[in-house]
């Protein structure tokens, strides 16, 4: 019968001397290593998962785009559905006569009969304006004039002078006027 070789962990281990440096001949690694057996077996199952992990992950690869692109599609989705209700909006404004005819007078520039429009268009030669491009003052400056007095000054001025042609002035008012009694002589 052939000996059994001694169990590594009963024996003593080795120790060389060199430079006053113990080394022992089997590390940790050593033996974990060591302890792995591969069988037919587990080197299938290791060939079979191998196998697996390559021909699914062209497909997990495949499915995850497809779950981004359908995210963008929603969110496209999404935004198309918020523009057709803006859209929508848009429409109904449009059918109120109201919402038309400001939007003639803005961009078309129509007037409503009796009505008159002014356009001022800025048609001077630049030779003629006067130059506007004085430095900024780094200065501040004070006016003389109370602001407040002169604007109010401005809205009664305003409000009390009478407007040449107005139709207000000539009708007649609505509180009666009294007329004339006869005099207690004309009785007589």
């Amino acid at each position: 019968m052939a000996r059994r070789p001694a169990n590594p962990r009963r024996t003593p281990s080795r120790r060389r001397r060199d430079d006053d440096s113990v080394v022992v001949e089997q590390s940790e690694r050593g033996r974990w290593v060591g302890g792995i057996h591969f069988s037919g077996f587990s080197l299938m199952m290791m060939a079979l998962l191998v196998l697996g992990v390559v021909v699914l992950a062209p497909n997990l690869k495949a499915l995850v785009e497809q779950r981004q692109q359908i995210a963008d599609l929603r969110q496209h989705v999404a935004q198309q559905k918020d523009d057709v209700e803006d859209m929508r909006r848009e429409r109904e404004r449009w059918d109120d006569p109201t919402y038309v005819q400001t939007q003639a007078r803005e961009r078309f520039f129509y007037v409503s009969p009796g009505e008159i429009s002014f356009i001022v268009i800025n048609d001077l030669d630049k030779t003629f304006l006067s130059d506007t491009t004085d430095p900024i003052s780094d200065e501040l400056t004070t006016t003389s004039v109370d602001w407040a007095s002169s604007m109010l000054t401005s809205i009664m001025t305003a409000a009390f002078t009478p407007v040449e042609g107005d139709e207000t002035s000539k009708k007649p008012s609505s509180t009666p006027t009294p007329t004339p009694t006869e005099t207690s002589t004309e009785k007589k």
